[in-house]
């Protein structure tokens, strides 16, 4: 099940459609840790972004969640 999206691909810029297209040839057990830790930096990125704005709140929801991917990644990774 290499090529089962649960979106439509066509809506996102090329690199990122490259990127979904590597993570799904990946092995199965190795494709969610790397998706996670793909995901984070770019989840860090939105909220510093964000950060411009008056809303702290949702920056720091936003860096506690990346923090969290990257943790879950590196649990799966070891359980890989």
């Amino acid at each position: 099940m290499t090529d089962l999206p649960l979106f439509d691909q066509r809506e996102f810029p090329p690199d990122i459609r490259a990127v979904l297209a590597r993570l799904t040839q990946m092995p199965a057990n190795e494709r969610t840790a790397a998706a996670l830790k793909a995901a984070a930096p770019l989840l860090e990125f939105a909220a510093y972004e964000l950060a411009r704005s008056e809303q702290a709140k949702q920056v720091a929801r936003l860096i506690l969640m990346a923090a969290d991917m990257e943790r879950t990644a590196a649990s799966l990774a070891q359980q890989a």
